[in-house]
């Protein structure tokens, strides 16, 4: 069963259909806010945004950014672990064919 066909344009979208980020800010957060918190703990985004000409004011673009735990759906904890992110004019990863980001393999669609 393929992915549902209303949706091609989202699920076909490339890079330069959306808007791209110049820089990230990332926390290290973990889930022990309760007594019953399930002890997980990972990197979580706190923000993504591209400057504008005002360099006072970014543009925060939509992201996930909500700090509940993805193993309970409890709120985590950030901790002072926590890093900004500047993107790379380079966007290929090290090893990788110029170009090719991963292998892809053709979208089947559902009616």
């Amino acid at each position: 069963m393929g992915f549902p066909r209303q949706f091609k344009e989202l699920l076909e979208m490339e890079k330069e259909d959306v808007e791209k980020p110049e820089e990230a800010w990332l926390t290290y957060a973990v889930c022990a806010t309760e007594q019953d918190s399930c002890g997980w703990g990972g990197w979580m985004l706190e923000a993504v945004w591209k400057m504008t000409s005002d360099k006072e004011k970014p543009q925060f673009l939509n992201a996930n950014d909500e700090q509940i735990c993805p193993r309970c759906g409890r709120e985590t904890y950030r901790t002072g672990a926590s890093y900004r992110f500047v993107l790379s004019p380079d966007q290929t990863p090290i090893g990788a064919v110029p170009g090719v980001d991963y292998e892809v393999t053709q979208i089947e669609y559902g009616d």
